[in-house]
């Protein structure tokens, strides 16, 4: 667990948290970027729950003030396909707007990355430009996207080139982390599904 220092207290971040603990927080009303706080709620109860997935939160008293999920990819999605096992998906991180500007998603990911949970994992966040949160942060999309770029490549992430179509406009992006444990089946089968219509 590592602590943080806030005007309102100290905010605990919790790497994989505890899904009891997490079951206590009452959800920030301003952590509705990809739903309804109530509904965003229940989603990471759901994660947190599966022995494959797992929710790092950050906590300010009894208050969830931010977070980020790692799961399998979504069945829809052509990352689901993977032949092998270890591929993850980097899903929402979402802080608190009242604690904007004290680099809480940095932190969230440093402590997930830190745990060693991922080292034989590769995990890919698909950047989507349609999630991002212009309102909130007065940014365009080119520059949200740059903002999502320089944090996932602080913690080890690189930009990929895919051929889904899904992240074919220009404010979308593939980014991964390759674990430096991975087997060489987990990298090949990535390999594979970046560019699945070149088969």
């Amino acid at each position: 667990m590592r602590t943080l220092s806030s005007p309102y207290g100290p905010i605990e971040l919790f790497p994989c948290g505890d899904p009891a603990l997490l079951r206590t927080l009452e959800m920030d009303a301003s952590l509705n970027v990809f739903r309804t706080p109530d509904r965003q709620f229940e989603a990471l109860l759901e994660i947190a729950q599966d022995n494959l997935a797992c929710v790092c939160f950050a906590r300010l008293g009894h208050r969830l003030v931010g977070y980020a999920t790692f799961h399998p990819p979504d069945a829809i999605e052509r990352w689901s396909g993977a032949g092998v096992p270890g591929l993850l998906e980097l899903g929402a991180v979402e802080t608190s707007r009242l604690h904007r500007g004290r680099h809480l998603a940095r932190h969230l990911l440093e402590v997930a990355f830190n745990t060693g949970r991922f080292e034989n994992k590769i995990v890919i966040a698909t950047i989507y430009h349609w999630h991002f949160d212009l309102e909130g942060t007065g940014l365009t999309t080119y520059a949200y996207k740059k903002l999502l770029e320089r944090l996932y490549t602080g913690v080890g992430m690189q930009v990929f080139k895919t051929d889904d179509p899904e992240l074919d406009f220009p404010g979308n992006s593939l980014m991964a982390r390759i674990g430096p444990q991975v087997a060489p089946e987990l990298l090949a089968e990535f390999e594979r599904l970046r560019f699945l219509g070149a088969t």
